[in-house]
């Protein structure tokens, strides 16, 4: 199975766009968006994508209610919270947005998931810790480092590859 992996799109809709193409183009069967979608707009450009999604709430993500109806409309199999944690081909994942370090640290260090994806910090991390792999996609706004990225995962494989946007 193939993984989107984005992160941080704050609003920004060309980049969106991009990354939701390089999805399709790619075969994506399930998206993870680590939180920080920002405004409930943003939602409608994922029509686009024909699979399912799974997300976290970010520090930035107000409209929580609005958000969770607005996925379920696009697909019932969509889905979002403050973390989710879930099986794909004997690789057992835990996702979040990554605000407080220490959960996210704490979550690494318990070697309970073979992989743990975060965003927040608008840095591209791609590390083995202990067994665990550890992905943070970087931001996909490009609004911090200038470089707007996202990533897909092969879960038969367990190579991820980096897009820039």
């Amino acid at each position: 199975m193939k993984i989107g992996i984005l992160s941080d799109t704050h609003d920004y809709l060309p980049n969106i766009r991009k990354a939701i193409e390089i999805f399709n183009r790619e075969k994506v069967d399930t998206i993870i968006h680590c939180g920080d979608f920002v405004s409930l707009f943003v939602i409608k450009e994922f029509k686009n994508f024909k699979g399912r999604i799974l997300a976290t709430y970010g520090n930035n993500d107000g409209e929580r209610t609005k958000l969770k109806e607005w996925l379920k409309e696009l697909n019932p199999e969509n889905e979002i919270d403050d973390y989710l944690s879930f099986e794909v081909d004997s690789l057992k994942f835990f996702v979040l947005h990554g605000t407080n370090s220490e959960v996210l640290d704490a979550v690494i260090k318990s070697k309970k998931y073979d992989v743990v994806i975060y965003g927040h910090t608008h840095k591209k991390v791609l590390k083995e810790e202990d067994g665990v792999l550890v992905i943070n996609p970087g931001e996909c706004c490009g609004y911090l480092t200038g470089t707007a990225t996202v990533g897909i995962f092969d879960t038969e494989s367990k190579e991820y590859r980096e897009f820039v946007l």
